[in-house]
Formats: C-alpha cells, sequence, structure tokens
C-alpha cells in the first residue's frame, strides 16, 4: 500500500499535475505587507553575504535557509526562482533576486509559496521577457524543444516511483558542442547530450522523470526590441 501511494502521483499524467499546480496557485495569497517584509529581509540578507558561484549562477540552494520566499524559505522551496534568476543570468538579462522573488509571490507561488512555484508561472513570466518562449508537459516534445532552446528550465520528480523524494525544477545551459549543464542540480555530470540522460542523471538512482519544460530558444529580437524603446 505504501508503495503505491508513493507511485500515485508521479504516475498521474503531466498535464493534471502541472494543472493542479497552476489552480492552486491562482488561490495563493501573500499580502503585500509581507511581501514587503520578506524584500527587506531579503535585501538585507544580500548585502551581507554571497551565495552565487564565480560565474554568477546559483548552485547551493540549501544555503538559503535565511531568504524568505512567502510563508518558507528559499532553501526549502525557491528552486523555480533560482531557475529563473540563472536562466536569465544565461541569457544577458540579469535580474535583482529579492524582486524575482516578490514577483512571484504576487504571482505564481503555490498555498504561500510551502509547494514552490508552479511551471506555468514561469513560462508566462518568461514569455514577457523573451520572445519565442515555448513549454510543453509532453514527453515526446522534450528531446526537440530542448535541442531548439538556447536555455531551458525543467520541473522533474527526483524519483519517479517515490513522490517523497518530492519536485525540482533546474535551468539547463548549453555549450557550445550543445552538451547540457544543469544549474542548482544534485547531480554532477555535465556536457550531457540528450534529454533523456539527463532526467536519468538529475533523478535518484536515475529514476528522475520530468514534468513540465520551458525553453527559450532565442533572444535577439527581444534584444533589439529593448534596444529600440
Amino acid at each position: 500500500m505504501v508503495r503505491i501511494i508513493k507511485e500515485f502521483i508521479p504516475g498521474l499524467p503531466n498535464a493534471l499535475v502541472v494543472g493542479a499546480l497552476r489552480f492552486f496557485s491562482l488561490f495563493s495569497f501573500i499580502s503585500k505587507k509581507k511581501r514587503s517584509r520578506n524584500r527587506d529581509i531579503n535585501i538585507e540578507e544580500l548585502r551581507t553575504g554571497n551565495l552565487t558561484g564565480k560565474d554568477g549562477f546559483i548552485e547551493n540552494q540549501h544555503a538559503m535557509k535565511d531568504l524568505m520566499f512567502g510563508k518558507t524559505d528559499m532553501a526549502y522551496a525557491g528552486c523555480e526562482i533560482i531557475a529563473v534568476y540563472n536562466a536569465l543570468l544565461s541569457l544577458g538579462f540579469p535580474k535583482d533576486l529579492p524582486e524575482l522573488i516578490s514577483t512571484f509571490e504576487k504571482k505564481g507561488s503555490v498555498l504561500g509559496g510551502r509547494f514552490g512555484t508552479s511551471p506555468y508561472a514561469l513560462y508566462r513570466y518568461l514569455s514577457k521577457v523573451f520572445d519565442n518562449v515555448s513549454f510543453s508537459f509532453k514527453r515526446r516534445d522534450f528531446e526537440k524543444l530542448a535541442q531548439d532552446s538556447r536555455v531551458f528550465i525543467i520541473t522533474y520528480y527526483n524519483d519517479a516511483k517515490d513522490i517523497m523524494q518530492q519536485i525540482h525544477t533546474v535551468c539547463v545551459t548549453k555549450d557550445k558542442d550543445e552538451g547540457m549543464h544543469p544549474h542548482n542540480a544534485y547531480c554532477r555530470e555535465t556536457g550531457i547530450c540528450s534529454v533523456e540522460r539527463l532526467e536519468q542523471a538529475l533523478g535518484v538512482e536515475g529514476r528522475g522523470k520530468i514534468l513540465f519544460m520551458t525553453g527559450i530558444k532565442q533572444n535577439e529580437e527581444k534584444e533589439r526590441k529593448e534596444e529600440n524603446k
């Protein structure tokens, strides 16, 4: 019975799980006062400490216990926001982290942030920054979407047979040889050349399962728009 319960949610159609997270995000309320207080705390915390690596990417979410997100903290539920932060940085559009947190506190958090941020909210936000942003929850689309994208974000089950291993979200950048490099991930393998291998490498003992993917195919057109404003 325990095994059946653990496998139940990962066994559901991706569309149903993503839809449920989006639905619950619509009724997640974090007051303006709370958002403002969290922002002040986060600004002060980042003023006294640097949480990024030498290349600017955030790789160690566990070090963010003192950064607030909604009714919890970034170490516990901030992976989606970190993925967006890293994606924006990789494409030359860095954003202030406290500002980014506040944005998703206002719209996109699930159950006050306790269940992180809706994957669809990440797509919605990025589509306002870049042109040619696509998403999919269909397995047959993942490989092509990843290959066509300069940068992509994936939300995945750490273990397709155990929901207790939770869900994680990472940004994946690519090198000149199309090798895939996940950031803020639990795996140390880099230069992966296929989504199937990436999915296995990110999961517990090779049992990862991708739930949702957002790909940014290019941003040159958006850059020209920004320059002409």
